[in-house]
């Protein structure tokens, strides 16, 4: 049995939100910019089905339902006992196959006797317990002025339960279930948090009472019998060699799980786990795990070439405490020994083991470095269902790291995206299944894999050719938000090098994910004979951008009579050379344009520039734009020389795409 799709209706940012699962691939990918909504499916998974000691609050409710709270307040207050009331809802589908166990399960949630559906749904949801008594209370108990919402903000618990349901897949139909039984046998889920503070000191593990008489030990024991204390000691130290034998033995699974993601590597300390029983620990932890060191002169696979050849056993390395590794290390042995926990629990149970095993995985990079990111999301399916043996798991997993999207693939992602006081979740399967969406994924596939892009965790994006546009832009952006709105220059803006050849591909997932996009090509003016012109003497463009996309021509004589109109396409943005002025030319390129636009500051700094100094020695500003077109200032050096300097001018066609996408709202 799988699931293959999560509802979520009135919950926080999720009023009305649909998560396909990929049940082909082990893990599903929850990404989007920061409070888009996907730690509230967690929270939401948590609430109706995690069997945590956890409560609803009103502030759960998403702000939609505010309205009918109102309008319920409205109704009671009018003497009605029926009103209708907000509902938080969890659907959970499941498809099922021919084994004997899915198909009990399944059997108590079939709404249709269709043979060809092998599809069931529980519903959740949380709702008013008894409307009538809810009604006639607030009448007699509300406080002056109060309103329903804030009279159940007070007794959320009293008025309001989860409910069970089995639902038809359209959502239409339901009918009540006994109790949440149903919910037991069919899903199991567990939870590895982000681990954003991992806590080594002393104080954070030992009881009050523990350091009490630690501190009565050292100060009365220690000091007036030092015999019998050595005689402490000792004992201790020989019951931790036992110990720590029987201990390694024990954590052997979890030491050999980790080698799968990569730990310890070849420079990274080897771990071992041992038993610490001293009269200094007796009453705080009596258990850590150590790592080695390299001793010095020791070779890297710790062994030591003997006299004559022969071999000798490798010094023991010296050992340091688990507070002295690195935050990575410690958040990947968390997450490694909470997973594998999790999955021996389930599969230790003798019977009635739940028919799918669910594990919501926040944030994994959290302290770790982008290969470990990428060797943790290719070895997660192999590690999870490595025997073969037993249910395989799904996971869900959130997160803001570009390498484990791009290892990923597009098929698991699913993209939250927030407008307003709600959330769109885009469902990139379907994307790729839509016309033309193959193809597009085949190419952004490759892209991403090698570019790491950042896209799917902006709140905009802009599309530029090359590495001038790319490096110039940071700047470009800060000056166009002191002019124009000063948010912008805090804004997650991405920044893609894409090339004008291939902007035109990202075209559907840009229109597809729906965030706010500016593309930044060149006119790329041609003559009649396809070959590259000033724009004053040339016919057409050859950027495959602007006669494929935006706007969609390909003379130049319409190119540049394009109104603001025709260079949009919803949330995206087109913006190519135009004139600086009645008096200036069109450039045909970045550079061109740059020069037509800053002439005259060119000259006056051109002893400033380091690398491009000589290209602009010229007599006069007029000269300097007469040659612009034959002038190809190397691109890098070229930018790299406008980056440390001050007092130009962004092209014109550069400024008024910025001013456009400062102003377009990023979560509209």
């Amino acid at each position: 049995m799988k699931l293959t799709r999560i509802g979520v209706h009135n919950f926080r940012l999720l009023q009305d939100a649909s998560i396909g699962m990929d049940v082909k691939q082990p893990a599903t990918i929850l990404v989007g910019p920061n409070n888009s909504g996907k730690t509230s499916v967690a929270e939401a998974l948590l609430l109706f089905v995690g069997n945590a000691e956890k409560e609803f609050s009103t502030n759960d409710f998403s702000v939609a339902c505010r309205k009918d709270f109102d309008s319920a307040q409205k109704a009671i207050l009018e003497g009605k006992d029926e009103a209708s009331l907000p509902i938080v809802a969890l659907d959970l589908h499941f498809e099922y196959g021919d084994d004997p166990a899915d198909l009990a399960v399944a059997s108590d949630l079939l709404m249709d006797l269709d043979p060809g559906s092998k599809r069931v749904v529980l519903r959740v949801e949380f709702r008013a317990k008894d409307v009538v008594s809810l009604s006639r209370e607030f009448r007699a108990d509300r406080k002056k002025d109060q309103t329903l919402f804030e009279f159940l903000s007070e007794a959320l618990g009293k008025y309001y339960s989860l409910a069970w349901f089995k639902a038809s897949l359209d959502g239409s139909k339901k009918e009540p279930l006994a109790d949440k039984k149903i919910a037991e046998r069919i899903l199991k889920v567990d939870f590895v948090f982000a681990q954003r503070h991992i806590d080594d000191r002393e104080d954070s593990r030992a009881t009050r009472l523990s350091n009490l008489l630690h501190s009565h030990y050292q100060k009365h024991y220690k000091e007036a019998e030092p015999e019998k204390h050595e005689e402490i000691e000792a004992a201790l130290k020989n019951h931790s060699e036992v110990l720590g034998g029987k201990y390694m033995k024990a954590f052997d699974g979890l030491i050999t799980n980790l080698k799968q993601f990569g730990y310890p590597q070849r420079r990274a300390p080897a771990m071992s786990i041992r038993a610490e029983l001293s009269s200094d620990t007796l009453f705080k932890e009596n258990t850590r795990i150590f790592y080695g060191t390299h001793p010095e002169g020791a070779a890297a696979n710790g062994a030591n070439g003997g006299v004559g050849g022969a071999t000798a056993e490798p010094p023991k390395s010296p050992e340091l405490p688990e507070k002295y590794n690195g935050l990575g290390f410690k958040n990947l042995i968390y997450m490694v020994l909470q997973i594998q926990s999790f999955r021996l629990i389930l599969e230790r149970l003798p019977t009635d083991r739940p028919r799918v095993h669910l594990i919501f995985i926040e944030e994994p990079e959290t302290h770790l470095h982008p290969q470990v990111q990428s060797v943790f999301i290719k070895q997660l399916g192999s590690f999870l269902n490595k025997d073969g043996k037993g249910q395989d798991a799904q996971v869900i997993l959130t997160t803001h790291a570009s390498h484990i999207v791009a290892d990923s693939g597009f098929r698991p992602v699913r993209y939250f995206r927030r407008k307003g006081n709600r959330v769109d979740v885009k469902d990139l399967l379907e994307f790729e299944n839509q016309s033309g969406g193959e193809e597009a994924v085949r190419f952004l596939s490759k892209y991403m894999s090698l570019m790491r892009c950042d896209l799917f965790f902006a709140d905009k994006a802009i599309l530029v050719e090359g590495q001038v546009e790319r490096l110039l832009l940071p700047k470009m952006i800060v000056e166009t938000a002191a002019a124009i709105r000063a948010e912008f220059a805090s804004e997650y803006v991405s920044i893609l090098e894409v090339g004008g050849a291939h902007a035109h591909r990202f075209k559907e997932l840009l229109r597809f994910i729906e965030v706010p996009t500016l593309v930044i090509t060149d006119l790329d003016s041609v003559g009649a004979d396809g070959k590259a012109c000033l724009v004053s003497a040339g016919a057409n463009t050859s950027n495959a951008t602007l006669k494929k996309w935006l706007p969609g021509k390909s003379a130049l004589t319409e190119l540049k009579a394009a109104t603001p109109a025709q260079k949009t396409d919803g949330c995206i943005r087109v913006a190519y050379q135009c004139a600086e002025d009645q008096q200036l030319p069109c450039g045909r390129s970045f550079e061109e344009a740059f020069i037509y636009r800053n002439a005259g500051w060119l000259l006056e700094k051109k002893d400033s520039l380091s690398a491009t100094s000589g290209l602009f020695d010229l007599a006069s500003a007029d000269a300097l734009i007469a040659g612009a077109f034959d002038l190809k200032p190397p691109k890098v050096d070229f930018a790299l020389d406008l980056m440390f300097s001050d007092g130009w001018k962004t092209p014109k066609y550069i400024a008024e795409g910025l001013e456009w996408l400062a102003k377009c709202e990023a979560s509209a």
